[in-house]
């Protein structure tokens, strides 16, 4: 007989280890351009930008190449062997990271910790094959909150550590932090392994979820919905590079580093409540419900920041907007989950999280010809069209999703 799963020690350990995490992982990247600065020399600002998208572009590739590999392994092998394996290999390489005695060996160590990590992906699959079906909406709303409030406190820790201490010791923190959540990771009960299809997954075969060598043959609503999620993560991250620039426009070039700091984290705290608020009402409210509200005022709160002239607008719209447009992404996991056999939510949400960072690279391409045309302001005037137009994208995924016979069978409608 299987050991039960304590699927409520599963998101408090999951809960902690990706604040940790994102802790470690704020401390560290946001400086990256100071880093090549000061260990570098590299002063001038084109030169550091290009070393700074290259390095940016390596962790987001590795991901991308490799989340898939590690979901469908832990499908076969389980999902607690594939965070442990995470949290120890990549606490070795980010120290390293510190000791880079060349820009490109900085890349590669950043490709190789992003190749090895993938542990906030294996965190959303370990709940969604343990925790109820009726409970997954708050779980992965709750894994959220971890990783907004993880980075709110690793970037004011960070700027302290560096600061004082330097680069090295902020590196070492961020492996430390990443062993400390291995350690964790040991007490979680992990999901029982499928080695055959039971019976009540029988019906995955019937609709196409068996797999082959290069592309797995998901249902097409599961296609669907990646693809939405790829627009959603290419509109998601649009403007966000670019709301220091916005803040140097209003306040002047002096304090633009500082009041940068502030807005970013009272919008984490908005993406933070977020999390718990809109993760419990999903479970309870049709999706449609939640979502087209809160992308419209997302795209208002984007056009009041592209023509704000003090902070207070532009924070108070700005945390109205990560709290309103934070909800969509655990709702789209949640639908995700619920149309996919549980012996195969390891391989889909691996490839979820390819698509993901697809849509993120490709933001930043986009975003990139958008400033280069109409300046700051532009971009996000640019972000509010893009938000209205992922509504009625988002519905008709939706609606793809709940008409898969397999959603039907094991979800059902609300």
């Amino acid at each position: 007989m299987a050991k039960p799963i304590n699927w409520k020690l599963n998101i408090f350990l999951m809960w902690i280890t990706q604040i940790f995490v994102m802790t470690g992982f704020d401390a560290a990247m946001p400086f990256i351009p100071q880093l090549l600065r000061d260990n570098f020399g590299m002063a001038d600002q084109a030169e550091r930008g290009v070393y700074v998208s290259i390095f940016t572009f390596a962790g987001s590739f590795a991901y991308a190449v490799f989340c898939p590999v590690w979901g469908s392994l832990s499908d076969r092998f389980g999902v607690k062997i594939m965070l442990l394996r995470g949290f120890f290999v990549t606490c070795f390489f980010y120290p390293l990271m510190g000791y880079a005695s060349e820009p490109w060996i900085l890349i590669a160590l950043r490709f190789l910790t992003a190749a090895c990590a993938g542990t906030t992906a294996a965190a959303n699959i370990l709940l969604v094959k343990t925790v109820p079906e009726n409970r997954t909406g708050f779980a992965l709303g709750v894994i959220s909150t971890a990783l907004w409030g993880g980075s709110v406190l690793g970037q004011v820790l960070g700027g302290i550590v560096v600061d004082l201490y330097g680069y090295k010791v902020t590196f070492w923190a961020c492996g430390i932090l990443y062993f400390i959540s291995g350690v964790l990771t040991l007490f979680a009960s992990d999901a029982h392994v499928f080695k055959k299809p039971s019976k009540s997954d029988t019906a995955s075969k019937k609709y196409s979820f068996s797999g082959n060598r290069i592309f797995p043959r998901f249902t097409r609503g599961v296609w669907v919905l990646m693809m939405v999620m790829l627009f959603y993560c290419f509109v998601k991250r649009f403007e966000i590079p670019y709301i220091s620039m916005l803040i140097e426009l209003i306040t002047g070039p002096e304090k633009a580093v500082f009041w940068t700091g502030i807005v970013g984290a009272f919008s984490s705290i908005g993406a933070f409540l977020s999390g718990f608020i809109i993760g419990y009402l999903s479970d309870r409210l049709k999706p449609q419900t939640i979502i087209v509200p809160a992308l419209v005022i997302s795209a208002i709160t984007l056009l009041v920041q592209a023509f704000s002239t003090d902070l207070i607008t532009l924070t108070v719209s700005r945390t109205l907007l990560f709290f309103f447009s934070g909800s969509l992404f655990p709702i789209l996991q949640k639908l995700l989950s619920a149309a996919t056999p549980q012996r195969k939510r390891g391989k889909v949400f691996g490839w979820s999280t390819t698509f993901n960072n697809t849509g993120g690279m490709l933001s930043t391409i986009g975003a990139g010809a958008v400033v280069y045309s109409f300046e700051t302001r532009g971009i996000f005037v640019a972000a509010a069209i893009l938000i209205l137009i992922l509504i009625p994208v988002t519905l008709w995924g939706i609606k793809v999703i709940t008409h898969q016979p397999f959603y039907i069978a094991h979800a059902g409608k609300k």
